[in-house]
């Protein structure tokens, strides 16, 4: 099966500063949508939480998914609970939440609107050894994008018989996927360290 494949480097993403420290937005679909203007259906951004204690903006209408990838925080959803977040431990909430967090840590985000949503899977790969990930479709969903997004480390991975290698902080984008129901890619360490992957899947439902 073929994919439409993205690599996208570090140097084309988008940094901004923030009351609480410094974000990246990785991607924005469609491509010609800002989160500014909130008409985006998803978007992936990795932030830097730099101060003790930051409270989180109101996304109305926003779904979100948010996963630590470094260092450890608490979030307070006001009126409905807390959660302690330690490295690649995650948490789902509505952007309208009133929420805040405490501690200092580097975290990794997908925000999804309208019928979009999504899911979070962290992948860890030992140095110069393999990892398959496979996703099943659920016949309520329309598979949008599977991306690998690299945290540490570097991996290879042939599809379309060419070979895409992915360093620290690289984005790998795959779409066109909703012709099979069944998705599944060999991940091959490319790196003598461990290697950490955060995979997005987006569906529409």
């Amino acid at each position: 099966m073929n994919y439409d494949v993205e690599l996208i480097r570090e140097k084309s993403y988008k940094p901004t500063f923030w009351s609480g420290g410094m974000a990246t937005e990785l991607i924005t679909y469609p491509v010609d949508s800002d989160y500014a203007s909130r008409n985006f259906l998803w978007r992936l951004g990795i932030a830097k939480i730099d101060i003790p204690e930051s409270t989180f903006s109101d996304l109305t209408n926003v779904s979100r998914k948010f996963m630590v990838t470094e260092g450890k925080i608490t979030l307070d959803h006001k009126n409905k609970y807390r959660k302690l977040l330690k490295a690649f431990e995650q948490d789902s909430f509505m952007g309208d939440w009133k929420t805040k967090t405490y501690g200092k840590a580097s975290v990794f985000n997908l925000m999804t609107r309208e019928n979009y949503n999504g899911e979070l899977v962290h992948l860890n790969i030992t140095p110069r050894k393999k990892c398959v990930f496979k996703y099943q479709v659920q016949l309520d969903k329309e598979l949008i994008a599977i991306c690998f997004y690299v945290v540490s480390g570097s991996f290879k991975f042939t599809i379309n018989n060419k070979i895409f290698k992915a360093n620290t902080n690289d984005l790998l984008l795959l779409k066109s996927l909703n012709l099979s129901s069944i998705h599944e890619f060999l991940l091959s360490s490319n790196s003598l360290e461990i290697t950490n992957i955060i995979a997005s899947v987006i569906y529409s439902q």
